[in-house]
């Protein structure tokens, strides 16, 4: 007798019970609080077909819930969230339907990872400097899969008693101007694209700015991006109607997904906000290799494209 998938009810929304796509979900490796199986089995048990998990810098996840997905009979797209700098702002760019195991991409992943352990190291001293106790080691065991970040020093800081919530920590000592934050690693937005494409995956700009201007839209498109959030939290029904427009008018695919970090942020549950069936398959014929650029690029005399480095990847469909 096959053992009876556990219970996710910690992560599920009471409320939703409807097809489609998470395109946007967090786990322990990044900076969620539940791990790869239990965001797995929450979308199984809201009814979702497909579910990407898009870990920050990372795809260590994948290949935990692959199994799950497959027990649970629900699609998991291999999937990431990279941070990079476009015209000076930071941006984050989503992949979808990437090969995780791409050489270059997990080249580039993990310089990211070496920057943000350095980062946290850096973030911590601050804290020591303020007159806070920070034990890393402590960290590092109550995260062991976590690329550490500013959540998980503030999370030990609440747990120790050394502040009274996340919340408080990051309004007086690691929000943005907080005097213990440090920046954290960024890629080039041209480059995070290529990596993607390379990957043989699509390019989608997560919870755009609002104050974004089509001309950056425009420039994105034209170094590769293929999609455009336009749902999600915080998302309102405004700024949704002009993101579906403008995706319209670029060409791009518009998708939709919780970013659900942890089940206590209202609205916020896997399953709450999804793609319909039908743009997720635009999705993915949007990875597609294009078969003229391939019948070019394929030739005879076509060069050989050089990979020696991450910033000078150039993509071959």
């Amino acid at each position: 007798m096959k053992p009876r998938p556990r219970s996710a009810a910690a992560v599920v929304s009471p409320s939703f019970s409807r097809l489609g796509a998470d395109l946007h979900v967090h786990t322990t490796h990044s900076d969620g609080v539940c791990s790869p199986c239990e965001v797995v089995v929450a979308a199984a048990r809201v009814g979702l077909t497909a579910l990407a998990i898009t870990d920050h810098d990372t795809v260590s996840a994948l290949a935990v819930a692959r199994p799950e997905a497959a027990r649970w009979g629900v699609e998991l797209i291999a999937g990431v969230e990279l941070t990079c700098v476009y015209n000076d702002r930071e941006l984050h760019i989503l992949g979808h339907f990437i090969r995780d195991d791409d050489p270059a991409l997990v080249a580039a992943m993990a310089s990211l990872r070496d920057g943000r352990a350095q980062r946290v190291e850096a973030m911590a001293a601050r804290l020591e400097a303020l007159g806070l106790s920070i034990d890393l080691g402590a960290v590092r065991r109550a995260f062991p899969r976590a690329t550490l970040g500013r959540r998980h020093l503030a999370d030990y800081l609440t747990r120790t008693r050394q502040a009274a919530s996340t919340r408080e920590v990051f309004a007086r000592y690691l929000g943005d101007e907080g005097p213990a934050c440090v920046a954290k690693p960024r890629l080039d937005g041209c480059q995070a694209i290529a990596l993607i494409r390379g990957a043989g995956g699509v390019a989608a700009l997560a919870h755009p700015p609002h104050d974004l201007r089509q001309s950056t839209f425009q420039a994105l498109v034209a170094d590769g991006m293929r999609a455009v959030e336009v749902d999600g939290p915080g998302f309102s029904t405004g700024k949704s109607r002009r993101l579906r427009a403008l995706a319209d008018r670029l060409g791009l695919v518009g998708i939709a997904g919780s970013d659900f970090h942890a089940p206590d942020r209202a609205g916020r549950w896997v399953g709450a906000i999804t793609t319909p069936c039908d743009v997720l398959e635009s999705l993915r014929k949007a990875g597609q290799p294009d078969p003229t650029e391939s019948q070019i690029e394929t030739g005879p005399e076509a060069p050989t494209p050089d990979l020696s480095t991450v910033g000078s990847i150039k993509t071959v469909e």
